[in-house]
């Protein structure tokens, strides 16, 4: 490993020969470090610590993204061989990292994938990742710690690597001024004449008549709105990313490219056509009028800052009627008979829209007028079919078996119940008064539960259902005459509202 020792050492002093800082200004960046690798630890637990070099080039492409190059030479102890290999790799990475003049440390992550090989025949892909540390030592160098673990796509070549050494930036050499005579007065040293000097007291460069200059954009410090980040001189030496001719500092889109009549954006689009272009509206794909933004109740207030945005209210209670209206409905309230519940109808909801509010309406669903407490009304005929029922429903003689074309008659009040979701169906058994009163109560009974059976069998559900018998005890005709006796022997239905 000591032959390797050298020319990473020779390659080391190279770098910092020439080195920069990266920025967008200087986007070429080299990079060079000794590596500590090791095999063994993942699988014999082992500390088979070896060396390695490595050489990159990277270069920014985004803010805060660089994709880099590395090529990694060293010897490793491989798993399942005696002694040390030689390894190589090739790796594409991209590496999140954000280094500005004025931070003396700057973490980053990477990522990325590359080939592998051993003793320069054998290969396989292995996909990096990891962190790292630049630390400023000058201007524009940087030394690098970097941990990465790489993964391999074949058995027991998955390793880590701990590597330090330097990070750089490429860039043009600064200009410099000729020596200044003995007899020419030079009181900053920089080798400008203090005659041609426009900061004689100050050292700096030829290129800004020996004014400092610390971002090294020929735009003296004095002159430089971002002295610490380089840009073109026609713009005061601040940076401009997108090349549109507006400093980043002044550009309100500063990665895409505009106009300084639109400060630095697009040309000004306006998608939803309220007049308040896409850039200054609040809500660029909702019309309106406050900020771009709609305002459902025309008090002033959008609706994206309106808490109650459907009722009229004032800003400083954030768009809702001011206190005393705890359901925030408008009505006070003192007057508001749902005080928790908003609604228009003297401060209620009609949930059906009928004109009857949900606290009086017995049927909130659905629509019904208010003589029937909002409920539909039973039509005509419906009362007809239950009349029908009445006549038709028979049982077998001094039993509470239904017959069979009965079961067909009670279908007709499944319909019934289902037409009508909000109403009970009361069901009366009823006797003549022939035979023992206590024996009748009991026949009555059990027939009103025979037709309560059946419908709960066709799924009507039992607490829409009220049975009850009531034997000899109510009589719709005379029980002295064998017609008026039929007439009694009944079951009544009824359609009910709770």
């Amino acid at each position: 490993m000591r032959n390797l020792l050298f020319p990473v050492t020779l390659l080391l002093c190279l770098v910092i020969s020439t080195a920069q800082a990266q920025t967008l200004e200087h986007p070429n960046a080299i990079n060079a470090k000794l590596n500590l690798i090791n095999f063994g630890a993942l699988y014999n637990g082992e500390l088979n610590i070896t060396q390695g070099f490595e050489v990159g080039y990277y270069r920014n492409v985004a803010p805060f993204l660089n994709v880099g190059i590395p090529l990694k030479f060293g010897l490793a102890e491989l798993p399942g061989i005696e002694g040390n290999s030689k390894i190589a790799s090739a790796d594409v990475i991209f590496q999140l990292i954000d280094i500005k003049s004025e931070v003396k440390v700057s973490p980053y992550a990477f990522a990325g994938a590359g080939y592998f090989i051993e003793e320069f025949k054998d290969g396989h892909a292995q996909f990096p990742f990891g962190v790292g540390f630049n630390f400023r030592v000058s201007k524009y160098a940087f030394v690098n710690f970097q941990a990465e673990f790489r993964k391999a796509l074949v058995d027991d070549r998955d390793n880590f690597q701990i590597g330090l050494g330097f990070t750089t930036m490429l860039h043009p050499a600064e200009k410099k001024a000729d020596p200044v005579p003995a007899n020419v007065n030079d009181r900053d040293k920089d080798g400008i004449a203090d005659t041609a000097d426009q900061c004689p007291d100050e050292a700096g460069p030829a290129g800004t008549m020996g004014c400092p200059d610390r971002d090294g954009d020929d735009t003296a410090d004095k002159n430089d709105e971002c002295p610490d980040d380089s840009g073109p001189v026609a713009l005061n030496g601040c940076p401009d990313y997108d090349n549109d001719g507006v400093a980043d500092k002044d550009d309100n889109c500063p990665t895409d490219a505009g106009t300084a009549a639109n400060n630095g954006c697009p040309e000004a689009k306006d998608g939803d056509g309220d007049g308040f272009a896409d850039d200054v509206d609040e809500c660029p794909l909702t019309a309106g009028a406050i900020n771009g933004c709609p305002d459902r109740d025309n008090d002033g207030i959008s609706d994206k800052n309106d808490e109650c945005p459907d009722i009229t209210g004032v800003e400083s209670n954030n768009g809702c009627p001011q206190a005393g209206d705890r359901d925030r409905d408008g009505v006070p309230d003192a007057q508001d008979a749902c005080p928790d519940q908003p609604g228009n109808l003297s401060g209620c909801p009609d949930s059906d829209g009928d004109g009857v509010a949900n606290n009086v309406d017995k049927c909130p669903g659905t629509a019904g007028p208010a003589t029937n407490y909002g409920c539909p009304e039973v039509r005509q005929e419906t009362k007809d079919k239950l009349v029908s029922v009445t006549k038709n429903v028979q049982f077998e003689s001094g039993s509470a078996n239904l017959t069979q074309p009965s079961y067909a008659v009670l279908d007709q009040l499944v319909d019934v119940m289902r037409e009508y979701p909000d109403y009970t169906l009361s069901i009366a058994g009823h006797t003549d008064n022939v035979g023992d009163a206590k024996n009748n109560l009991t026949l009555s009974q059990e027939r009103a539960k025979a037709c309560y059976n059946y419908l709960i069998f066709r799924a009507i559900h039992p607490d829409r259902i009220r049975h009850a018998g009531f034997g000899q005890n109510r009589p719709v005709a005379d029980n002295s005459t064998a017609e008026g006796q039929q007439q009694n022997r009944r079951v009544d239905f009824e359609l009910i509202l709770d």
